[in-house]
């Protein structure tokens, strides 16, 4: 039987080391890294990892042949957790499929203002190809 609580944390730290890696990949970046927010099992209503502008949520679940959306319910998770401080993104996989990645759309569109009912769902190599963008959009963000 697999534990959800260990399958969660291990997808936290791929997900944290994959940014980390990008990141060390600038060879001097202006940003700090990435670590979890090991302080969320203690306390309800933070995300898995605050970095920079963002609160980024992570989910791990089983696959099954109809499964490759989010729940609803992750998504308000991540604004929850993100309230008017953070920018929040929501990163998600399933058994055998891609890491995907939910963003507030004005971080990849020329859309100016941040709604976090406007989201854009995308493969997180997409987001991770557009960091640079991303960053710049996000540091706007009051």
């Amino acid at each position: 039987m697999v534990n959800s609580r260990n399958k969660g944390a291990a997808f936290e730290r791929v997900i944290v080391n994959k940014i980390n890696t990008l990141l060390k990949a600038k060879k001097e970046p202006p940003y700090k890294y990435v670590k979890r927010n090991l302080g969320q099992y203690q306390t309800k209503g933070m995300a898995d990892v605050y970095w920079n502008n963002f609160a980024i949520e992570c989910k791990r679940y089983k696959s099954s042949a109809k499964k490759t959306m989010y729940k609803n319910e992750w998504w308000h998770q991540v604004v929850e957790s993100a309230g008017n401080k953070y920018i929040p993104i929501l990163i998600y996989k399933y058994d055998r499929r891609d890491i995907m990645c939910v963003v507030p759309l004005f971080l990849v569109t020329s859309v100016e203002t941040p709604n976090w009912e406007c989201t854009y769902l995308c493969p997180l190599s997409e987001i991770c190809e557009r960091l640079d963008e991303i960053l710049q959009k996000a540091d706007g963000f009051k």
